[in-house]
């Protein structure tokens, strides 16, 4: 390690990962939470702004629409 990597250092923080979009994030909480148990997981994806981004899509259940033959 250099002199001027002296201030550099590795930790292990809890971060989240839509299940939607893909996208992980590092939520604004204190410090001491990260490395610990979080109180509350966040309400909403901050880059797709899904609520449901902690549950996988569901491929294949749009509804079809029947054609009468009119």
């Amino acid at each position: 390690m250099n002199n001027k990597e002296k201030y550099k250092i590795k930790k292990v923080v809890n971060a989240f990962k839509c299940l939607r979009c893909g996208h992980e994030w590092i939520p604004r909480v204190e410090l001491s939470q990260l490395e610990g148990e979080l109180k509350e997981k966040p309400r909403i994806c901050p880059n797709c702004k899904s609520a449901y981004w902690d549950l996988e899509k569901k491929n294949g259940t749009k509804k079809e629409v029947k054609n009468n033959g009119k």
